[in-house]
């Protein structure tokens, strides 16, 4: 019994502590994330919602790449600490953004880290949340 009421102390504490960094994702934070994790990836297609403008490179002209993250969330750090976010990163049109930007507002973003990628007129190409497959993304913008 006293092992029981131990267990379930130390689970509100870490309970607390994650509310109080602000992760809402709600998925788990292990590395090696199933093909079943993968498949819950959420994206969106052809979404009208109007975004500020966007920033444009070679090959990927009009296209943006938002990353939505919270400072102190540990699910931000995990993914970020990845070659996948390197890549996309590398991809010239990446724009880190806080939760608290007017931008996660905007496209009403609730978990972190997640992913957006808008074309020039504002349509939503693409959303994904945590864990967050690189490869998907990638072909969004290669297909875009």
């Amino acid at each position: 019994m006293k092992k029981q009421l131990a267990m379930i102390a130390i689970c509100a504490a870490l309970l607390m502590c994650v509310a109080a960094a602000g992760c809402t994702s709600s998925t788990s934070s292990s590395p090696n994330a199933s093909a079943a994790a993968n498949s819950s990836t959420q994206v969106t297609t052809a979404s009208a919602t109007p975004t500020p403008t966007p920033t444009a490179s070679a090959g990927t002209a009009g296209l943006t790449l938002y990353y939505v993250h919270e400072i102190g969330c540990p699910f931000c750090a995990e993914f970020e600490s990845t070659s996948g976010y390197t890549q996309l990163q590398n991809t010239g049109i990446m724009q880190p953004v806080l939760s608290t930007d007017s931008v996660a507002h905007q496209f009403g973003v609730t978990s972190y880290p997640t992913v957006i990628l808008v074309n020039q007129q504002g349509t939503i190409l693409g959303r994904w949340t945590y864990p967050i497959d690189t490869a998907a993304v990638l072909a969004a913008i290669s297909a875009a």
